[in-house]
């Protein structure tokens, strides 16, 4: 039989909304201030569903209570096939409310990125459950966000938040060139050009890191020679460079010189083919 017209459980406005008001009150007592960073996706390949040169340009504080009580969840650091990985997961929960004051988008996404300062982590959500806590007093008053440590892959991280777009630095593929002569300090997260012929426009290396008479160059288009006179285009600094490190840049532990050395010994590179049985 249906149930009673006489008891409306569901349809409370007033009950939802204390529930609501409540529920936000909370999350700003016990919950933690942090960053989220919404992706841009420049260029995806709808096949994978991927998109590679994806990029982080802004960093919204916003208050979520971590609902783990024990640490992070997840398989946590172990040995795989590819050396030391670290999976580590947690649940983050925002009031809808509060959510849609940032005017970011309709709920959060996945893909995009939450910046834990207490742990100086990024953290990726790769589900956001919509139905928590499941209808009480009839309404939905926040998100669960499913996350897991973020693993940079060549992302262009510039929030403008120092300690966020360290990771792109310290993470980013880098080569280091020696410098002398120079003419002042480099500043960090500037776009370096050459002396030689380029075309209109072209940016060549940006995101800078001197460390003495290094310079630490990621985020990598076309190449410096020798020799060659750099400029920085936010401190106007120039300085010549010198040969590059053979070694990984930032890698007391690389080796990537000697095992290319061994195997040029045992394989002819110089082959279009060099695994096959003949010369093609």
């Amino acid at each position: 039989m249906p149930v009673s017209n006489y008891f409306q459980k569901f349809s409370h406005t007033n009950e939802q909304n204390l529930l609501e008001d409540l529920m936000v009150e909370a999350i700003q007592i016990y919950g933690h201030e942090v960053s989220y960073l919404p992706r841009t996706k420049n260029n995806v390949d709808n096949i994978y569903g991927e998109d590679p040169t994806s990029s982080f340009s802004s960093a919204v504080p916003i208050e979520m209570y971590i609902k783990n009580t024990d640490g992070f969840e997840g398989e946590g650091a172990f040995v795989g096939r590819f050396g030391l990985e670290i999976r580590e997961q947690v649940t983050f929960s925002v009031a809808r409310r509060t959510w849609a004051g940032t005017g970011l988008s309709n709920r959060p996404l996945e893909g995009d990125l939450i910046w834990f300062d207490m742990t100086k982590k990024l953290f990726e959500i790769q589900f956001v459950e919509h139905q928590a806590v499941f209808y009480q007093a009839g309404k939905l008053p926040v998100y669960d966000l499913n996350c897991e440590l973020f693993e940079y892959s060549s992302e262009d991280i510039d929030t403008g938040v120092t300690a966020i777009d360290a990771v792109e630095v310290e993470n980013a593929y880098s080569v280091e060139y020696p410098f002398s002569g120079n003419s002042g300090i480099f500043t960090t997260n500037e776009t370096i050009t050459g002396s030689n012929s380029y075309a209109t426009g072209e940016i060549l290396q940006i995101q800078t890191l001197t460390s003495g008479n290094i310079l630490r160059v990621t985020n990598i288009v076309g190449t410096f020679s020798a020799t060659e006179t750099i400029t920085g285009s936010t401190s106007g600094v120039t300085a010549t460079l010198g040969a590059t490190s053979t070694e990984f840049a930032g890698d007391a532990t690389a080796n990537n010189q000697t095992i290319q050395t061994v195997a040029d010994g045992i394989i002819d590179f110089s082959e279009g083919n060099p695994f096959s049985e003949g010369s093609f």
